[in-house]
Parts: structure tokens; C-alpha cells; sequence
């Protein structure tokens, strides 16, 4: 009897069948069953088990590699947390460095990493090349697994260095650079703005310069923190971009701690204010700002200064990082409870953040209300449940630091989705 395959549609049927875990498994067999369930679109990401694998850490202080901080049970196994054990430095660069990140995967120097799979790609120069730490350009790294199993960067130039002090920012038409995994070639777009500018040139050169702004990618849609105190919404598939102004009363000029994430329901805007008030603003369908939380944490910093040195139960670590003279282990420890361990009570009476104390954002859960919340006088990381104001102590950290939480989906960015961009 001679062997056929199974026509597309049996084989789709079939599948649309087994639980989304299974599905997203399903999809490491061969290329035929990938492309079956892509096409078919079956598997649905409101569906699986998303969870936060970590946070990768860039110090500050001195030159030195990024460090994974997570809890215990990610460790190597799971997740490369030391990038340069397998990722290929070329083009003069001695040490990683996260330029960018989206739905698992890692934008480096010069290459797009996986640190669940250990899997990387190199990404050739921009034909104009990139000038982002003279702020001539900034690069930003799109990737949805749901959409494409390709990913792609943009270089977005400055060129109002070009332009009159008097001419509107953006400009009407704004030329973009895209490079794609799928095409493996660099091509520039012309964007087309719907809406009026944000500002003049002049307003835009005069603005402060930041070390360093967001971005986040929400529903095929990239969101970019500018200097001039606006968000510019890129729609890569349309070319087509807006301007998004900040919520009423921020000002980067003002407030240090701004930041643009995304979250469990879509992109959301985040600041402190004084020393302890966070503030979290959501954009809604009319890309408008709607307060949703205003929250007093002074307890917090108060709660910890009174009790520094307090023993924290499974707390997350710094893998191939040395945390009190000794490196992390995780053997033998069992799995983090993301919504329930490590709870501390904070009474609102504990006291008042004085001239010493501050917060600092640390970043969003991708999938939860859940921010992630730095206290530099007291060495500890907490998550804040927005919603309920519950409190978890995540252990201490007692580095300079630029964050990007990452969320890592091994189910989804396996070795299967790497075979289409290799």
C-alpha cells in the first residue's frame, strides 16, 4: 500500500485537537506540522502558560557582560543566562550587550540571540551603519512568534540635522531602515505620518537626551519613547507611523523615571514621582492616557529599612553572577511561585521615605499587572501586585544596573522556530 501524507486540513483538524501545550510541542516535529499549525493559526497565545523567566541585567559600573537575576529554578538548564558562552563576538565587540528585546529573544551588538535554545544569528550592518551611542539613531528589534517566525530591526535615523529649526518633527514622510530574518537584507522604507507632528526641529534639538528610552511591540505595533516628550507609534506593515503625546503633567526634562512597557493588557506608561509615588497610565483603543493607578509605596523602603537583612525564602538569584562573594547556585531548589511566595505584609504606619529613599522601576510583568520595583538604598527587588497592592520580596540585588525583563517561552521559542531564521 503506498504511503501519502495526509492532506493539510486532516492534519490541522487533527491537531486544533491536542491541548495548546502540546500544540506549541507539535510544532518541533518537522516543518510540515509548523507550517500547518502557523497557517491555520491554532495556536492560540491567550491560551499558554505564560510566565516571567527572568530579568537580564546590564551593569553600569564597570565593563562586564549581562547578568540573568531569576528565580532559582531558571538556571542553565533553561536559560543561558551567560551570553558569551555561546553567542560568536565579532565586529570588534569583546562582551555582549542587550540592545533591545522582544517575546523572548535578544537584540546584541551585532546578532539576535535565544537564551532558551542557545541559539543565535548574526545581523548584517545597516547600509548607512548605526551611530546609536552618539545618538544619531536609535535601533529597535521586533519579534511575534504568533505572527512570523521572522524577526526584524529598524535603524531609525536623525536626520533633522538636515532640516530647518522652523520645520515640524516628525517630518510628514519619515525614511526608515528594515532589516528582516525572512528576506536577510536591509531595506529603506518611506514612513508616512497620520496625524500632526509632536513639535518643531528646533524643539526636538533643544530637547534633553536620554541614555537611554524604551520601546515595546503590542499587536504588530512598535511604540517608541522619544526625547521630545512623545511616543511614536510605527505600524511596520503598513508604513505608516503617529505621534502619541505623554500623559498630561510628564515631562522628561522632569521626571527621571519614565517608562514606556508592556503589560498584561496592552502598553502601559509608568513613572515616580517624588520619591515612593508610582504612577501607571494605559492607553486605550482611542490612544489616549487613562490613569489607572496611583499608588503610595513609602511603606515599602520604610519596611525594609527597618528589617535590611531579613532571610527571604527561594529568592531569586544572579546566575553566572557573584552575589556576596560566592557564586549563585540553584540545585536543589524547587520552583518559584510567582503570585504567592516570598509575601511580606507592609503596614502603611511603618514610616515615611526620607531624603535617602527612593524606588526605581525595574520593569512590567509581560503578562501580569505586576511591576517590578528596585530599591537602591536598601539592595532589594520587590513585585508589586497592582491591583491588590500584595508585596513579593524577590531577594537583593547590590549592582548598578540597566534592566530589560525579558519573559522566556521555551514552548514557543524553541530550536523549531530557529530553523527558519538560520
Amino acid at each position: 500500500m503506498e504511503d501519502r501524507p495526509l492532506p493539510e486540513d486532516v492534519v490541522a483538524t487533527v491537531l486544533r485537537r491536542l491541548p495548546p501545550r502540546d500544540l506549541a510541542v507539535s510544532r518541533r516535529v518537522c516543518k510540515a506540522w509548523r507550517a500547518v499549525v502557523d497557517e491555520s493559526r491554532t495556536l492560540r497565545p491567550d491560551l499558554l502558560p505564560l510566565a516571567l523567566g527572568g530579568i537580564f541585567i546590564s551593569l553600569l559600573r564597570e565593563p562586564a557582560p549581562p547578568v540573568l537575576f531569576s528565580p532559582p529554578s531558571m538556571g542553565p538548564h533553561k536559560i543561558a543566562g551567560k551570553l558569551q558562552s555561546f553567542v560568536k563576538m565579532d565586529g570588534g565587540w569583546d562582551l555582549p550587550t542587550i540592545i533591545g528585546s522582544c517575546n523572548g529573544l535578544l537584540f546584541l551588538n551585532d546578532q539576535v540571540a535565544n537564551p532558551a535554545t542557545r541559539q543565535w544569528a548574526p545581523v548584517p550592518l545597516c547600509p548607512v551603519g548605526w551611530d546609536v551611542y552618539n545618538h544619531k539613531g536609535e535601533v529597535y528589534f521586533v519579534f511575534d512568534p504568533f505572527v512570523s517566525p521572522h524577526y526584524q530591526v529598524l535603524f531609525v535615523q536623525d536626520p533633522y540635522d538636515l532640516l530647518e529649526e522652523e520645520s515640524e518633527w516628525p517630518a510628514s514622510t519619515y525614511a526608515m531602515w528594515i532589516y528582516s530574518s525572512g528576506t536577510g537584507r536591509w531595506e529603506e522604507k518611506p514612513f508616512v505620518r497620520e496625524g500632526g507632528p509632536a513639535g518643531t526641529v528646533a524643539e526636538e534639538r533643544s530637547a534633553r537626551v536620554h541614555d537611554y528610552l524604551h520601546s515595546v511591540y503590542w499587536r504588530e505595533a512598535l511604540y517608541v519613547h522619544c526625547n521630545n516628550d512623545f511616543i511614536m507609534l510605527i505600524t511596520i506593515s503598513d508604513l505608516k507611523y503617529e505621534v502619541i503625546k505623554l500623559p498630561a503633567g510628564v515631562s522628561s526634562s522632569v521626571d527621571l523615571d519614565l517608562h514606556l512597557v508592556k503589560s498584561k493588557n496592552g502598553v502601559y506608561f509608568a513613572s515616580v514621582v517624588g520619591q515612593c509615588q508610582l504612577r501607571v497610565w494605559f492607553l486605550n483603543e482611542l490612544c489616549e492616557w487613562v490613569l489607572k493607578y496611583d499608588i503610595n509605596l513609602q511603606a515599602v523602603p520604610a519596611h525594609f529599612s527597618r528589617d535590611h537583612d531579613r532571610p527571604v525564602d527561594k529568592p531569586w538569584i544572579l546566575h553566572y553572577g557573584k552575589y556576596n562573594n560566592r557564586e549563585a547556585t540553584a540545585e536543589g531548589v524547587s520552583d518559584w511561585d510567582s503570585d504567592n511566595d516570598n509575601v511580606i505584609q507592609i503596614d502603611d504606619t511603618e514610616g515615611k521615605c526620607d531624603l535617602s529613599q527612593f524606588i526605581c522601576i525595574f520593569g512590567f510583568h509581560p503578562y501580569k499587572e505586576v511591576a517590578i520595583l528596585y530599591l537602591p538604598n536598601n539592595d532589594r527587588v520587590v513585585a508589586c501586585h497592582l491591583d491588590s497592592l500584595k508585596i513579593q520580596d524577590l531577594g537583593q540585588l547590590r549592582w548598578g544596573f540597566r534592566s530589560l525583563i525579558e519573559s522566556t517561552k521555551p514552548d514557543l521559542l524553541g530550536s523549531e522556530t530557529w530553523n527558519e531564521m538560520m
